[in-house]
């Protein structure tokens, strides 16, 4: 199934290529096409109208076909007919593409250009995005590492603080001691005087 369609897209690609390769040619053919259609629907409407002055006569007279001599019109040809229309369409339509392709193809580049900057677009806007979270993640790292550097900093005043308080503390104590002894030799002291 899927040959059938790559076929098919190819069979359609070859004709567009050969349109497009032979434009001068196929334009001279599709001039052509259009006057046969021209001529085609002439024919036709003198064939019914019973004008048939001048040569070829494509139509079959109608007294010989209903034996009435009074019947001066011409049955047409449906192959002149027909071909007219498939010719008239297919010029029409080709001349249309080669006249009208030069702004198809601006239309088609102008249209590219945009979606191209809408991706570019789409794109600077996701890296604009993509780097903004970057700078906001690195920022609450750096907040948290502050945060923890903080810390530690405190803990080592607090530490320092509590270091000193310790030191204190023992030296005040030994005072004390001092301060008991002292009071022994003051009563000694007194003792002395009575």
């Amino acid at each position: 199934m899927t040959t059938k369609k790559s076929t098919a897209s190819h069979d359609g690609r070859a004709l567009v290529k050969f349109l497009l390769e032979n434009r001068m040619m196929m334009s001279w053919v599709s001039i052509l096409m259009i006057i046969y259609a021209v001529w085609a629907t002439i024919e036709v409407l003198t064939n019914a109208s019973g004008a048939t002055w001048w040569p070829p006569n494509t139509g079959i007279p109608a007294s010989d076909l209903y034996k009435n001599p009074d019947a001066v019109q011409n049955i047409n040809n449906g192959w002149i007919i027909g071909l007219g229309a498939v010719f008239g369409t297919v010029g029409s339509m080709i001349q249309y593409f080669y006249r009208a392709a030069p702004y198809v193809d601006a239309s088609m580049q102008a249209t590219a250009a945009l979606i191209i900057s809408a991706v570019k677009e789409d794109e600077i806007q996701e890296s604009a995005e993509k780097l903004a979270k970057e700078i906001v993640a690195q920022e609450k790292e750096e907040a948290e590492h502050e945060a923890e550097v903080e810390a530690e900093a405190e803990a080592a005043v607090e530490a320092e603080a509590e270091a000193e308080a310790e030191a204190e503390a023992e030296p005040a104590e030994g005072e004390e001691e001092h301060d008991e002894s002292a009071e022994p030799s003051e009563e000694e002291g007194q003792r002395q005087k009575f």
